[in-house]
């Protein structure tokens, strides 16, 4: 597997970061590729704003006037700050339930600070907490938008999975028999696919799928709802909310789960699809600015605001610096690095 990052400890490398690079443009033509584009991967929480087509489709925003903001957590993976907890709670006001309906588990918000709280509080998370509650409350208004029963709307077989599964085939053009599912860590599926069909769905996200008005419409309005309240889809200091911020929207970034994170990119008509193959989300992030970088979507100047994420501090435990994650690939003249654990940087 291509090496893309490696991470140092006092001027050596220390450990190895492999993976896979796909870029497409929305008609699924490959553009760049670093590794096998037909490797398959989990989409996990990359997949929210693609099943938020279903929501808008559905027609569910206008009967229970969702405003955009509570849209954008239901393509989020939020980090359980107070100000996400109340979009969620709000929902399920407009919907008529309550948390107790969530059927997301008892995670523990991924915000070290409300962490922290919660222990120093002695308390456990609720499931608003979780990073995946608002898929779960889209989820639900689709179920009472659509007179399903919400009990076990997380089992493959609940009709709402039906209709996700229906809309992942429409998007893919597809037979739904072709789709594959797992079992995602916040216990709905999750969908099997490969790094280029993912990359082409994000391009199609970028492009707004101009094939088709009905998706071109919901597309136009996910890609509103992330660039307009980033906050939401991530939450305060994260390379999500930051890329989007910093940006100004050029590049739309979402994270999955396992080394998994995807990117649209509007004004180049692209998707971008990540696979580190050590599920570490941190060397993810300077692979995803480096190819920003390279197709040109990020300046000199907005990469530094972004340097944190660009290259990742290696910390001992006094919080002194000792060395950095550093992408070690050319996407465009498909280069990867061969360095070997011990080996001088660079």
């Amino acid at each position: 597997m291509p090496q893309l990052a490696v991470r140092t400890r006092s001027g050596r490398v220390e450990s190895l970061h492999d993976g896979y690079i796909c870029v497409t443009d929305s008609d699924n033509n490959i553009i760049h590729s670093i590794g096998n584009p037909n490797a398959g991967i989990y989409l996990r929480s990359s997949g929210k704003p693609l099943y938020a087509v279903a929501y808008v489709n559905s027609g569910l925003l206008e009967k229970f006037n969702i405003s955009l903001k509570e849209f954008a957590i239901m393509c989020s993976s939020h980090e359980g700050q107070a100000f996400h907890r109340k979009i969620i709670l709000s929902i399920l006001k407009k919907i008529g339930l309550n948390e107790k309906a969530l059927d997301c588990g008892h995670k523990y918000p991924e915000s070290q600070k409300v962490h922290d709280a919660l222990v120093m509080l002695n308390k456990r998370p609720t499931p608003i907490f979780s990073n995946c509650s608002g898929k779960h409350a889209g989820f639900l208004a689709l179920c009472q938008f659509y007179n399903y029963s919400p009990k076990d709307y997380t089992k493959p077989e609940h009709p709402v999975n039906h209709l996700i599964s229906k809309t992942m085939a429409e998007l893919l053009e597809c037979d739904e028999s072709e789709i594959i599912t797992g079992k995602d860590g916040c216990t709905l599926p999750t969908y099997f696919l490969t790094m280029q069909q993912t990359a082409w769905l994000y391009a199609r996200l970028a492009h707004g799928y101009e094939g088709n008005r009905k998706y071109k419409d919901c597309f136009g309005l996910i890609q509103s709802a992330m660039t307009k309240y980033p906050r939401v889809i991530r939450g305060s200091d994260t390379f999500c909310t930051d890329l989007i911020n910093y940006s100004d929207g050029r590049a739309i970034g979402k994270i999955g789960a396992e080394g998994v994170y995807c990117i649209s990119i509007p004004e180049k008509r692209l998707g971008v699809c990540i696979k580190m193959s050590d599920g570490h989300p941190w060397s993810s992030y300077p692979v995803a600015v480096r190819i920003l970088e390279e197709l040109e979507i990020l300046d000199s100047a907005t990469v530094k605001k972004l340097e944190k994420w660009a290259l990742p501090a290696v910390k001992d435990d006094k919080g002194n610096i000792v060395g950095y994650i550093h992408p070690s690939f050319s996407l465009i003249e498909n280069k990867t690095s061969k360095y070997e654990p011990g080996d001088i940087y660079p």
